[in-house]
């Protein structure tokens, strides 16, 4: 045997395994007997099976295309699925896949191919069953422009209610002290563009979770009152030993207070707690392991270094007060959130209402109403459920919650 014969072997027959998974994995994610989840990385073909599926619905299991329902999430990606099942199936009839008479069948059908979005799809439904959705039949879709001038007019009303709610409620002030009135606007507006999934995330959040402001702040001071009793002669040595700065004289009057029995509104805690974080705690919120003033601040170097013992004794009891009390505080404020999310949405449904329109919120929202309906003798519900047998879904990983309650 020659050298060269050593190294010659034919490998065109060796098939590579990667290959071979692959191929039938495709095979079984087209094939019309089952019911399949599709997860691949972006690139790999995944709407091109999803387009694929539906011809061997139509050619292999003679489904017909009114039986079909396929949902992705943008107008372009439904036109282009669209053409391409329409290129598909006219190649299968020149590759003689269809016969004469199928071929006609099929093409006379393809008006009733559904591609669409899922708001599309929803919106059909709407026009279809109005009455069961309890919609007016005459009803119009908010535009893209509109909705934004309707949701500030609301929104609008909702804060000039919110800022009267905030002289008896603590809640709601304590949420306009904190965020201001811009920065309400807008989440308010995020909110009521999610509100299908934000009210229910809002609950789960709050569940049993109900402390009131007093109480919180009542918390937070024994809390910081007990961390400062625990130094080496308490408050007051922290206190008295303490830098000859004027910043420092405004802090010491804070300690005197939270160490003392005398109650502290929550604006005032809060202006307390933020000076003893910044003596106490670094930029980043960490334990300072050494202090922010020199010693030339102080009155002695004993000063310097007694003052410099309580700061780092102080650092880990007041990193565990200021997250508890944060942690207390951002559920007063998520209640807050609630009772002005709760006015934001009365008055948005009055002014879509009062135009005769809704959004595509109000038409998921609706669109899943009429399709949870248990109503055996439902109208929507029969001829829904002889109308679709296959529900395709494209980029199904871009869904909300409510999309899929729809599809499910």
């Amino acid at each position: 045997m020659s050298e060269q014969g050593l190294f010659d072997f034919d490998t065109s027959a060796a098939p590579d395994p990667q290959v071979e998974r692959d191929r039938a994995a495709r095979q079984m994610a087209t094939d019309p007997l089952r019911s399949v989840a599709l997860e691949a990385s972006a690139g790999t073909g995944k709407t091109r099976v999803l387009v694929e599926r539906y011809v061997r619905l139509v050619v292999e299991a003679g489904v017909h295309p009114r039986h079909i329902l396929a949902m992705t999430f943008t107008r372009k990606a439904a036109a282009e699925m669209r053409q391409r099942v329409l290129e598909t199936l006219k190649a299968r009839h020149r590759e003689g896949a269809l016969t004469a008479h199928r071929w006609r069948q099929v093409r006379d059908a393809f008006a009733e191919i559904t591609i669409s979005t899922i708001d599309a799809f929803c919106l059909s439904l709407l026009h279809e069953f109005p009455l069961e959705a309890g919609v007016d039949p005459g009803f119009d879709l908010a535009d893209e422009t509109e909705t934004p001038r309707l949701v500030n007019s609301a929104l609008d009303r909702t804060l000039r209610r919110g800022r009267a709610m905030a002289e008896t409620q603590p809640e709601v002030a304590l949420l306009f002290a904190e965020l201001g009135e811009f920065r309400i606007r807008q989440g308010l507006s995020v909110l009521l563009d999610r509100r299908l999934v934000a009210w229910d995330a809002l609950h789960r959040f709050l569940h049993g979770r109900t402390p009131q402001l007093d109480e919180v702040c009542d918390r937070a001071r024994q809390s910081l009152r007990g961390a400062l009793q625990s130094l080496p002669g308490g408050a007051r040595a922290f206190v008295d030993r303490g830098p000859g700065v004027p910043a420092f004289a405004l802090l010491a009057h804070d300690v005197r207070r939270l160490a003392s029995d005398e109650p502290l509104p929550a604006e005032r805690l809060r202006a307390a707690l933020d000076r003893l974080q910044a003596h106490v705690l670094t930029d980043k919120g960490l334990p300072r392991q050494r202090l922010a003033q020199r010693k030339a601040d102080f009155r002695s170097a004993a000063d310097y270094e007694a003052h410099k013992a309580h700061v780092l004794a102080l650092g880990p009891s007041l990193l565990e007060a200021v997250t508890a009390f944060r942690r207390d505080l951002n559920v007063v404020l998520a209640h807050g959130v609630r009772e002005l999310f709760v006015l934001a949405r009365r008055e948005y449904r009055r002014t879509l209402d009062k135009h005769g329109v809704l959004d595509f919120s109000d038409v998921l929202e609706r669109a899943l109403a009429l399709l949870e309906q248990r109503d055996e003798f439902s109208r929507s519900r029969f001829k829904l459920e002889a109308r679709y047998r296959h529900v395709l879904v494209d980029e199904f990983q871009d869904t909300s919650r409510a999309q899929w309650r729809l599809v499910r």
